[in-house]
This record gives C-alpha cells, sequence and structure tokens, in this order.
C-alpha cells in the first residue's frame, strides 16, 4: 500500500472523529470540513454524483485536485499541471516578473508554449497528503504553564513538530493549525512543489477591472483569473526552476465545463478558507470593532493615500509598490465593510446577551458553576491588554511589513545575531546551508528599495501617533504628537536617516554583514538606532500580547466547552486556511429596501462601466472591438444574449478561498471564486443566509478572454473545450 493511500485513509479515519467536529447535530455554519461531509445532504441539495467524488479516502477525488496557491486555493485543470487560480493571487509574482519596459502587470503576459512560461519567483504550491492530530502532543507540552511563557511552548512543539515531519523525506512541508484555541492541533502534511511558472495572466485592466471602486462590491465585472503551471524534476522530485524540470502529473485535474451556469443552480467550493473568529467571545468582538478594525484601517487609508502620490511621479516606484497598495486597499475596504456590518447587525451586544444567557445557565447548575462560576469575567479581564496597546502593533505591522528599509536593518540585525548560535539552533535562512537563500532576499528588497516610499510610511505612522497617543509611549514616535505637521515631519527625518546611513546601499550591507551585532549598535547609525529601538518597542508590546494570549488560551478552550453543553449543538473550528466545502445555489439578495441585484453580469456592463472617466474601469481596446462585431464565439449565453462575466451565490468563502474552484452539480469547473459583497465582509464574525453572497469570475469570460483577447487556443485545447 502506497504512503499516499496510508495518509489518506489515516486522514478519513482522523476526520470522522471528533476533532474536528464536537457533539453530534448539524453545525449552523456553511464552510464545512470534510469530516462533516457525510452528514450532509448535498444529493438532496441537488449534487449529482457521489460524494466519494468530492472525497475519497480510499482513492483519487476533487480534493487531490487542490492546491495551496501562496495565501490563495487554486486547483488543477490539466493532466499537464496548469493551475487555475485568481490574477490578484498571482498579481506580486507577475510584478517581480515585470520591468518598465516589459510591464507584464499592465499589459499581461502569454507564453507562446511551455518553453515560454516564466518562473514566479518565490512562489510555491501546497497539496495536501495527510493530516494527524497531535493536540496530546501540544497540551502535555504546555501543561503547567501560564502566560506568555505557555504561548512560547505552543510555538516550540509546534515548530518541532513540523520540522520533524519535515525532515522524515522528500519534498515535505507542513504546519500545526489550531483548530480549537488551547484544545486542538492539528498536522497538516503537504507536498511542496517549487517550480510554478506563468502560463496566461490577462492584462491589468480585465484581471483587476473596477479596481478599488468595485472591490467588495456587486454587481461585478472583473476578469480575476490566472494561468500557472507546476513543475518537478524528471524523477517527480520537488525542484526549484529548472530547464531540465517537467510540466507535474497531478493525480486529479477537474474537468472545466463550458456551458457555466444560470441564475438557481446549485454550486459547491472547496477550499483553504484564511480566518474566521465565529467562536470567539463578546470582549474579542469588541476590540476588533473599537481598536483593530478602526486604527488598523484609518493607518491603512493614509499609507494608500501617500503611496498613490508617489506612484504618480515614477513609473518604477509605482511598479514597485503596486502590490503593497492592492494588498492595503483591499484591507482597508474590507475593514470598513467590516465596522459597518458588525455596527449594523449590534454583534457586541447580541453576543453580550448570549453570554449573559450562558452565565445563568451556569449559575443553575453547581458542577458548572464551580467549574466556570468566574469563567466569562476572566475571558473580559483577558483582553484589557488589546484594549491598552491600541494602535501600536498595528503601527508595528505597517511598518515591518511594508517599509524595505526595516525589512533591510532587520534581516542584517537577525543575521548578526544569529552568528552567536550553533547553526542548527538558527533561523532557517540564517543557517550556512541556506546562505545562497539569504543573499536572495537581500538583493530582492533592495530591488524593491525606494527611500521616497520608505519615508512615506514613516510618516504615516507619525501621523497616527497624534491621532493615537499610545504611540506616544515611545520616545521616537511622542515627538510627533506635539508637532503641528507630524507626517511632514517624519518624512523629513525618515528620509534623511535613509540618506544617511551607509547599510542603505549594497556594498554597505554586506560590509556590516562581516561585523557583530555589537558593532551594528554602535556603528552611530541614526537610522539603525531609530530601526531597532522602534522594532524593541514594537517586540514590548507583541510580549504583553503573548502574555495576555497566555492567559487567554485555557480560558477560551475551556469558553468552547461550556458553550456547546449550553447550546447541546455541534461546534466546527473557526476557519484556519484548512481545507473546507461549502455549498448553495447562484443566487441574488436584496442589498436595500426595494433593490434586488441579479447573479450573473454580462460583457455589455463591462462596456457600460468603461465610458465612465474612472480610470479603474479602463478596457483594453480589442474588448470594445470585440463587443462591436459581438464576437463571443462558443461562450455566449443563449438566454442573456451575451457572455456571462461574474456569478453571485449564497455560499460561505472568506480570505483564502480566493481561488478557490465553484463546481456545478457535477463537480465540473464553473466558475472562480475572487470576493465577498460589501455587505458580506462581516461574515468573518456572523455569517447568515440573506446578506452573505461570495462572487466568482464566470469560466465562460476566462474561456473567451483567454481565446479572443489573449490568442491562447492551445490553453483551450489543453482544457478540452475545443
Amino acid at each position: 500500500m502506497s504512503r499516499k493511500v496510508v495518509n489518506i485513509i489515516s486522514l478519513f479515519t482522523f476526520l470522522i472523529t471528533s476533532v474536528f467536529f464536537i457533539g453530534s447535530s448539524r453545525p449552523d455554519e456553511g464552510m464545512y470540513p470534510l469530516s462533516e461531509l457525510g452528514s450532509i445532504n448535498l444529493r438532496e441539495a441537488g449534487l449529482k454524483i457521489d460524494i466519494s467524488e468530492i472525497y475519497n479516502p480510499n482513492g483519487v477525488s476533487h480534493v487531490d485536485a487542490l492546491v495551496r496557491v501562496g495565501g490563495c486555493t487554486g486547483s488543477f485543470v490539466s493532466e499537464e499541471g496548469l493551475i487555475l487560480t485568481n490574477h490578484h493571487c498571482s498579481f506580486d509574482y507577475v510584478r517581480q516578473a515585470s520591468t518598465v519596459e516589459n510591464n507584464y502587470l499592465e499589459n499581461g503576459f502569454l507564453a507562446k508554449d511551455k518553453s515560454a512560461e516564466i518562473p514566479a519567483q518565490g512562489l510555491t504550491c501546497l497539496i495536501t497528503t495527510g493530516y494527524e492530530d497531535v493536540s496530546e502532543k501540544v497540551l502535555q507540552f504546555v501543561e503547567g504553564k501560564e502566560g506568555a511563557e505557555r504561548i512560547s511552548a505552543i510555538n516550540k512543539i509546534r515548530r518541532e513538530i513540523v520540522d520533524a515531519y519535515v525532515k522524515s523525506g522528500q519534498d515535505l512541508s507542513a504546519e500545526v493549525a489550531e483548530m480549537f484555541i488551547g484544545k486542538t492541533y492539528i498536522l497538516f502534511k503537504y507536498k511542496e512543489i517549487k517550480d510554478v511558472r506563468l502560463v496566461y495572466i490577462p492584462p491589468r485592466s480585465i484581471g483587476e477591472f473596477g479596481g478599488e471602486t468595485d472591490n467588495w462590491v456587486w454587481p461585478r465585472h472583473t476578469g480575476d483569473f490566472a494561468f500557472l503551471r507546476a513543475y518537478v524534476a524528471p524523477d517527480g522530485s520537488s525542484k526549484p526552476y529548472s530547464t531540465e524540470n517537467v510540466p507535474f502529473k497531478p493525480a486529479k485535474h477537474i474537468e472545466v465545463n463550458p456551458k457555466g451556469v444560470k441564475e438557481g443552480d446549485f454550486v459547491f467550493v472547496l477550499g483553504y478558507p484564511g480566518r474566521t473568529f465565529r467562536n470567539r467571545p463578546a470582549e474579542y468582538l469588541r476590540v476588533e470593532e473599537d481598536v483593530r478594525l478602526p486604527k488598523l484601517q484609518f493607518i491603512f487609508a493614509k499609507a494608500i493615500e501617500e503611496l498613490h502620490k508617489l506612484s504618480k511621479q515614477d513609473p518604477e516606484l509605482s511598479l514597485a509598490v503596486a502590490s503593497k497598495i492592492k494588498m492595503m486597499a483591499n484591507v482597508e475596504k474590507n475593514y470598513r465593510g467590516k465596522m459597518l456590518g458588525m455596527s449594523r447587525l449590534s454583534l457586541v451586544d447580541k453576543k453580550r446577551a448570549e453570554e449573559k444567557e450562558l452565565q445563568d445557565f451556569i449559575d443553575r447548575n453547581e458542577s458548572l458553576k464551580s467549574k466556570y462560576g468566574n469563567l466569562i469575567s476572566s475571558v473580559n479581564a483577558g483582553y484589557k491588554t488589546s484594549l491598552d496597546e491600541g494602535a501600536i502593533p498595528y503601527a508595528g505591522l505597517t511598518l515591518n511589513r511594508f517599509s524595505v528599509s526595516f525589512q533591510i536593518i532587520d534581516l542584517l540585525a537577525g543575521y548578526l545575531q544569529s552568528r552567536s548560535q550553533a547553526d542548527d539552533k538558527r533561523t532557517r535562512i540564517y543557517q550556512d546551508a541556506n546562505i545562497d537563500d539569504l543573499l536572495d532576499e537581500v538583493e530582492s528588497l533592495f530591488s524593491s528599495y525606494f527611500p521616497d516610499a520608505d519615508a512615506a510610511l514613516f510618516g504615516v505612522v507619525a501621523e497616527a501617533t497624534k491621532k493615537y497617543p499610545e504611540l506616544q509611549s515611545s520616545d521616537i514616535l511622542k515627538k510627533y504628537g506635539s508637532v503641528a505637521k507630524p507626517y511632514e515631519q517624519g518624512v523629513a527625518d525618515y528620509a534623511e536617516a535613509l540618506q544617511n546611513s551607509p547599510v542603505m546601499t549594497r556594498e554597505g550591507f554586506f560590509k556590516f554583514m562581516k561585523l557583530s551585532i555589537e558593532e551594528l549598535k554602535s556603528a552611530n547609525d541614526p537610522l539603525v538606532e531609530m530601526v531597532m529601538e522602534l522594532n524593541k518597542y514594537f517586540d514590548e508590546s507583541s510580549d504583553r500580547l503573548r502574555a495576555a494570549d497566555g492567559k487567554l488560551n485555557p480560558l477560551l478552550a475551556d469558553y468552547v466547552n461550556v458553550m456547546m453543553e449550553f447550546k447541546a449543538k455541534s461546534f466546527i473550528p473557526d476557519a484556519n486556511s484548512t481545507i473546507r466545502l461549502t455549498y448553495g445555489y447562484i443566487q441574488g439578495y436584496m442589498p436595500a429596501d426595494a433593490t434586488y441585484y441579479k447573479p450573473v453580469t454580462t460583457l455589455k456592463g463591462v462596456i457600460e462601466k468603461s465610458f465612465s472617466s474612472n480610470k479603474d474601469f479602463t478596457i483594453p481596446a480589442v474588448l470594445r472591438e470585440l463587443y462591436a462585431k459581438r464576437d463571443f464565439g462558443a461562450f455566449k449565453d443563449e438566454e442573456l444574449d451575451d457572455v456571462p462575466v461574474a456569478i453571485l451565490y449564497n455560499l460561505d468563502t472568506t480570505g483564502g478561498n480566493s481561488g478557490s474552484p465553484v463546481m456545478d452539480a457535477f463537480g465540473r469547473l464553473i466558475g472562480l471564486n475572487f470576493d465577498r459583497a460589501f455587505e458580506a465582509t462581516v461574515n468573518d464574525y456572523a455569517w447568515s443566509q440573506l446578506y452573505s453572497r461570495s462572487i466568482g469570475v464566470d469560466i465562460r469570460y476566462i474561456l473567451w478572454v483567454t481565446q479572443k483577447v489573449g490568442g491562447a487556443d492551445y490553453i483551450l485545447k489543453e482544457l478540452k473545450v475545443m
């Protein structure tokens, strides 16, 4: 029996136990783990194939066709390793392959044949091969530990479990996911593919049509798709890019249905949804509504504004920061939707009312009262640190995630500090065997370094310091809270430090790599001193939050236990990038009084929007020409008398489901999930059939664009649709 079959049988045995699913009745949520598939009457809902074709522990199924593509989902759609995912999931890799002269991001990219496919630098794909319950091992390791020590111990044992598995074979990757906080931990096992290449990327004016104007909005007309291909060595092992590599042969690929679907049709999605927070207490929701969402939204909105200004002045800088702007803009608008939804639905108040009933339930039972009597008050107290820290972690996130100079200095400091450790104790990238990876990272950072962008980001944090007094607990940031123009002052101060820092050149960086961490600290470099002091400040905040999380960890496990007993119903874990299924129907909705949105948009809508003066609605000239000639080819919907562009459905999705295949009743791919309606951004906290709608690009638009705009008939032949 092969290792894969053994792993899959073990997976199935594991899934039908209580690891994923606690209780006996059907859960309310629509994001089902594989363990629940047998208890859902998908046949009655409209599925026309056997459930074993979706997931089969003893053979090949649709699950084998799924891949994790970075932070997104993708699926194999041919025998030759062709992957279909979202344009926005490949965005940064296309950007990295682009130059001002050969701007694939703006103009699109088509490989004429396999030999012309280009590497998606840094992108790997993961194929799930097995699961293992490691809860007992984790909980035994952390027994008796509290506060920050508990969180550090959890992270340590998780790393050790992953490292042990990865070293046990070839081409392996893994993660230990927390299914229920402080309660359940699962080792997810993957085959890693290290050579992924760009095949066909539509122009940005198609793949990102509507831009931020239409983001999180229906009706939608975005051709958010991209074709990639996975490659392996001739012996089937995973190797980095090499001209000797060959297309990967997946165990399963998903058939494409070029006829699409219509309103009312049954559809389902398999994917790796990112994070939801539906099992969290009221005080957590309060932190979200009062702290994380509004403060990060403010910082990101200001950052987007300033980076846009710089982008207009410099085409190279514009290309370098495009991914940053896109990422922040996506989050910023999503958070606005979440805040609106939480307020509109009074989620915190409703959760508080539920917890009052829970407390009454506990108090009526002496056994429960002795165990959980102070649970809710203890949980509430545990979130005080998050309220007190306020904007501090989000200022740190902005600088450490988006400022290249912060990343360069942090990388250098980390390398110098690691040199005092034994090689096997160092972080992977600092180990001697991985020096080439470290140097590649250095080169990548410097190639994307633009001082004006970094200075602007520092200015944004300076501006936030004036708005959020908690940031003034940093001596460096304190002065900006008292100046009349904190943004301008921050930009000027940081720009001067950048200009005068010898570290911020390739030559200077490599010279400092030969020094010690003490010599770096004593180099009298104002930029290094500023960055290291701020990182110390942000790390201290993280330490306080980690200590609070450590105290909350066992409390939240108890919270789930007693809430389950109170509700006498099934619980499933919040989404955490592990595989889930959601199903429903192609269905419109009413976002406001007397307003009904149909669930299918067409090419006509693209053309109509293109007449706007809004640059987000610019389209390639060929698109207008094709529409004028009504050259719809084989992809015209007879009822609509047009090419369908996007579809709307009442499925339960979240971030991470981007790129998930949308499949019909026969398991054929009819669309590609890429977004949610604005009202559905609150899904991460509460999902409802009434307002939760997800958005996908219709397969007919994907095929039409690929053939008529891209001229890539060979892809359609590979998909066996022509």
